[in-house]
């Protein structure tokens, strides 16, 4: 199921939990004793909601970010593929070749196999040797003019650049909320909510509506950091857009044709 649909039914049944528990107190200890509960109930709700709140802001600004960096670091990626490419254009073709079939036979297999893979706790197998067979012949290069050898220099700088963001991509992606953090978010989420029911109003529907927007609230936070905290999964994920851009460029220079105009969507199909 999407994760996007599994979160707004969390958000729901939260929300409908929240309104069921408030109008059981309510009928359990009444609203002329709850009333009395108002100015104690209210000084202990402001501190509970104060450090909740910053707590759920702090760990959503972080996990937005987290996702925006490794956004980048993709991007980076995808850039070095790209660029050994094309710098590998500079040699002779005896070494040009493999190196460029290499280069394409990466970015295929991260599109088709490794992302997939990073959402299931495992590492392509196939992305690996294309990896290591482009190592292979950068590292097995020998240069034989001038020229090729500050070509081979950038090309080592370019492959350098692609594993190490790779490897960054591949340990976040292992990496998600700690459980610990969802225990407290969750617990805070819920103990703010019951705070709420020390307080009574006359009018029931006023009061329905009150705690349904407290709860709808928090819920939908809780939500953000779900979608975020996440971040090559779910509806918010990082795509390998970057790295379909690549295949638009291995084709061009290929073919030999640069396209006048290339529409956003067929990359990102």
């Amino acid at each position: 199921m999407n994760s996007l649909i599994c979160g707004l039914i969390f958000v729901l049944v939260s929300t409908g939990l929240a309104v069921a528990g408030m109008l059981l107190v309510r009928r359990r200890f009444g609203v002329a004793n709850l009333v009395r509960n108002h100015e104690v109930a209210g000084n202990l709700l402001s501190i509970i909601g104060t450090l909740y709140a910053v707590l759920l802001g702090f760990v959503i600004v972080d996990a937005m970010n987290r996702q925006q960096e490794l956004r980048v670091i993709v991007e980076e990626e995808a850039n070095g593929v790209a660029n050994v490419f094309l710098l590998a254009n500079g040699l002779e073709s005896k070494a040009r070749t493999p190196i460029q079939k290499h280069c394409h036979n990466y970015v295929q297999a991260v599109i088709d196999e490794e992302w997939d893979s990073m959402n299931k706790g495992t590492i392509s197998a196939s992305t690996m040797r294309c990896s290591w067979a482009l190592w292979k012949e950068l590292t097995e290069l020998k240069p034989s003019t001038t020229w090729e050898a500050t070509i081979h220099d950038k090309l080592l700088d370019q492959m350098t650049q692609m594993a190490d963001k790779r490897r960054i991509r591949i340990v976040s992606a292992a990496h998600g909320v700690a459980p610990a953090m969802w225990t407290i978010l969750i617990t805070g989420g819920v103990f703010t909510v019951v705070f709420t029911y020390f307080f009574a109003v006359e009018n029931l529907r006023v009061q329905l509506l009150m705690t349904t927007l407290v709860s709808l609230t928090l819920a939908l936070n809780v939500l953000l950091v779900f979608l975020y905290g996440y971040p090559f999964a779910g509806a918010l994920a990082v795509r390998p857009d970057a790295f379909k851009l690549d295949l638009v460029i291995f084709k061009s220079y290929e073919s030999g044709k640069l396209p006048t105009v290339i529409p956003m969507q067929d990359v990102l199909k």
